[in-house]
């Protein structure tokens, strides 16, 4: 942890990507709740105001609805959903990736092939085909369907960082000892392969985010009035001539949002996997 604070101290753009998704994750606990308006609260004698008047800070969309809160609401919706998606995406892809490539053989020759079959879709489309066929976008369907889709590249990284493990003399040892297959695994050689899994998570994490702002904008992803970044750019898209703060704060929120998490993703990648 030392060292880990001593080379944050020392990359200016590390500390931006984490204070700005701290600053995100704030809004997502406490935005919500000082807000003097809910999401789907209408000032029908504020429709498309302008920031800063009618007592909207970020103005309001064409339903007077208050951008702001939609913001703060949505920024909690969005977070939730990457940040399950990661978490569960990574635990799947660790157990298939490392299985694969602790048993070898025919095993991980089908896992490869399944793999390469499901990566040559690529995920956003096989999430809105998903999500077409089963007509259902709640919040837990695309937690399921964003980390179906995110699964394999990161099993395809976790069995790349076992077998660089695989043949050390530590695990022959646990081998010896008579420790069982799952013990070794991940007990000897998780702790070790933790640098390019924890740089996957925290990839994945963005992904997932811009997969989310991805399908509410293609209209598949939460449905109204549920907010949802990518969903109010595209509410608001018909009238970005009058009402431009409409489509420029979701857009900005999930702008900065990614680049944070990936400068905090460079900074990790450096710290654990390059060691400089």
């Amino acid at each position: 942890m030392k060292d880990f604070l001593t080379m944050l101290k020392r990359s200016p753009a590390a500390i931006i990507g984490i204070s700005i998704l701290l600053l995100w994750i704030l809004i997502a606990i406490f935005g919500p709740s000082i807000s003097p308006y809910t999401y789907t609260a209408m000032d029908m004698e504020n429709q498309m105001t302008a920031p800063g008047q009618g007592g909207h800070l970020l103005g309001t969309d064409s339903l007077g609805r208050d951008v702001l809160t939609r913001i703060m609401y949505g920024s909690r919706t969005i977070l939730t959903i990457a940040l399950m998606t990661s978490l569960f995406s990574s635990i799947a892809g660790i157990i298939i990736g490392f299985s694969a490539g602790y048993f070898g053989g025919n095993i991980d020759t089908i896992f490869l092939r399944v793999m390469d079959i499901v990566m040559a879709i690529p995920p956003l489309v096989l999430s809105m085909v998903v999500l077409g066929i089963l007509g259902d976008s709640s919040i837990l369907s695309l937690t399921i369907i964003v980390s179906i889709a995110y699964t394999p590249a990161t099993a395809r990284v976790a069995r790349g960082a076992l077998l660089s493990c695989k043949g050390f003399e530590y695990v022959d040892a646990a081998r010896i000892r008579g420790e069982n297959h799952l013990y070794i695994m991940f007990v000897e050689i998780l702790p070790n392969t933790i640098g390019p899994v924890l740089v996957e998570i925290t990839a994945r994490f963005a992904y997932s985010i811009m997969m989310i702002a991805s399908l509410g904008f293609l209209g598949v992803g939460l449905q109204p009035p549920t907010p949802d970044w990518g969903m109010m750019v595209i509410e608001n898209k018909s009238i970005i001539r009058e009402a431009p703060w409409t489509v420029l704060y979701p857009s900005l929120a999930i702008a900065s949002l990614v680049i944070a998490i990936s400068l905090f993703s460079d900074f990790v990648n450096k710290v654990m996997v390059n060691d400089k």
